[in-house]
């Protein structure tokens, strides 16, 4: 039978992988592919045809710098055969990149320290070729150590890697053998799917509390890949963050669980509650721009097999609710299609689920956001009510600010006492102002409403038309872009809920205005991410 082989070209330095389609050239250099900037590397610098039933790679360089293999020099239009385990320099002993095959080939698969290769030159004009061989020192295998909390050590393969990115908020982890790209993705979560854990319990007791979920696992995921799937792992890990998971036995955890599914994987661990952290769709982005090669993904193929599925009470009987619906939704946020791990794995229902209350890509962005007139052609006092993140600042300062009222704001000044004044100074100055608070209940608004009878001036109350959920999705947004803002709990947020009093004409106000929470987006990036599932 013959065998499906994928061929590659992994960087030394970076561990950024290129695929190599069989029997097509493909002709790389300077330029997004690769990530060199150097002007000395043509964009054009070689040309590579794969042949993965030989095991080979047929190199010729092209660009007006030499390029290298093995620490020999290859100049223009020499063209010569890599075989697996051998090392192509791009420039002459920089941006070096190895070969692999995967599978790697039963006979003839050289070890890295091999002695000797051989490789076939072309002269330039394609007419006499002989066969050399050159020796070749030793490259000493890098085997970094790992040592766990209870000072055991774990010796990492030289060919498997750990990566940290972005201050160590993602990491991945890919097995040997994981081929860098693909154009249909097997993807699934960690905990819950993959494995259970041994004691029973929600969460395990130690790095070794683990067990293969079931039998079905291992003979399922190596059907994907043997078919051509990329099989990656996508797992929330916020643990390590909080200090509750050490990182070293994570990564111990991890390795054993890829090592008896005994196939290669790729495993993305968001270790805080960030934009990595699904259902946002962090992970994912970075799959495609970073570790697929730039190879598209065809959505229709892929899928996504996770346990948090919004599932309700009894979805089989005597089956507890899920205790989220986050796997659920990053597959809805990229557009892949989703399965429960009882209905991939054992072909059982799959359950009848729930998604949440607010819907982001269904709000109705052309809203008025008002039915009222917004600004007063005389004198006037504004309080605004609405819980945290539903979007009060963002209207006072788009609407209310340039239209000359003065934004009084108790998150800015400190406490209520501080809004009092500065509110009495603004009237005093001519000018109507806005309270930007929370104001839930008649107590808090009443300290406001007094002064403006006092001076007979009339004042009107805003609310925000913004549910709890709409509010929260607003709140996890901010976060997510880095908006200069002060982070809020979604505790505090509940609890406004249930101080809320909803506010009336008989506290005083003139008018009662409902305002629809409208956002506008400059960057399409954070509109969509603004439209996906982020909570």
């Amino acid at each position: 039978m013959s065998v499906l082989r994928k061929c590659l070209l992994t960087s030394v330095k970076t561990g950024r992988e290129i695929f190599l389609v069989d029997n097509k050239e493909i002709v790389i250099g300077r330029g997004p592919l690769t990530e060199i900037t150097d002007s000395k590397v043509s964009k054009c610098q070689v040309s590579l045809v794969a042949d993965t039933k030989a095991c080979n790679i047929s190199v010729r360089c092209i660009g007006g710098n030499s390029s290298g293999i093995n620490n020999k020099k290859l100049k223009k239009n020499e063209t010569h055969i890599l075989q697996h385990g051998d090392q192509l320099e791009l420039l002459l002993g920089k941006y070096i990149y190895k070969v692999g095959f995967v599978p790697p080939p039963e006979s003839g698969n050289r070890p890295v320290a091999s002695t000797k290769t051989k490789y076939l030159t072309v002269s330039s004009n394609h007419k006499n070729n002989d066969e050399k061989s050159f020796d070749k020192s030793d490259i000493p295998l890098k085997r970094p150590k790992i040592s766990d909390s209870e000072g055991n050590t774990e010796m990492l393969t030289s060919k498997s890697m750990w990566e940290d990115f972005d201050g160590g908020k993602l990491l991945i982890y890919t097995k040997e053998g994981t081929q860098s790209s693909s154009h249909k993705i097997a993807g699934y979560d960690l905990d819950g799917t993959l494995i259970l854990t041994k004691s029973g319990k929600v969460f395990p007791q130690h790095r070794d509390d683990w067990n293969i979920a079931n039998s079905n696992v291992k003979p399922v995921l190596s059907k994907f890949f043997e078919n051509g799937y990329k099989v990656i792992v996508f797992t929330n890990q916020a643990g390590i963050s909080r200090g509750k998971t050490s990182v070293v036995d994570f990564k111990y955890k991890t390795e054993k669980i890829v090592e008896a599914l005994g196939i290669p994987i790729q495993v993305f661990v968001a270790t805080a509650d960030d934009i990595y952290r699904k259902p946002a769709p962090g992970m994912w982005d970075f799959l495609i721009k970073k570790k697929n090669s730039g190879l598209a993904v065809d959505l229709n193929e892929s899928f996504f097999v996770g346990d948090a599925a919004g599932r309700e009470q009894n979805w089989m009987p005597k089956k507890k609710k899920d205790f989220s619906s986050a796997d659920r939704l990053f597959a809805l946020n990229i557009g892949l299609k989703f399965h429960t791990p009882e209905a991939h794995f054992l072909n059982q229902p799959e359950g009848k689920y729930k998604l949440p209350e607010f819907i982001p890509s269904s709000l109705d962005h052309n809203l008025p956001i008002s039915d009222s007139n917004l600004i007063s052609d005389t004198k006037e006092v504004v309080v605004m009510v609405g819980s945290p993140g539903s979007g009060k600042s963002f209207f006072v300062k788009t609407y209310m600010v340039p239209a000359g009222y003065v934004h009084v704001n108790r998150d800015t000044l400190g406490s209520w006492q501080r809004c009092i004044s500065d509110m009495e100074h603004a009237l005093s100055s001519g000018k109507s102002v806005v309270i930007d608070n929370t104001n839930p209940d008649k107590m808090s608004r009443k300290r406001y409403l007094d002064i403006a009878m006092n001076k007979k001036i009339p004042c009107r109350c805003f609310v925000l038309n913004t549910t709890i959920q709409h509010a929260m999705h607003n709140n996890k947004f901010r976060r997510l872009t880095h908006e200069d803002h002060v982070p809020v709990n979604d505790i505090i947020i509940n609890s406004y809920k249930k101080k809320f009093e909803s506010p009336t004409k008989d506290e005083g106000f003139s008018e009662i205005v409902k305002v629809n929470f409208c956002p506008k987006f400059s960057d399409p990036e954070k509109e969509s991410l603004y439209k996906m599932f982020i909570v």
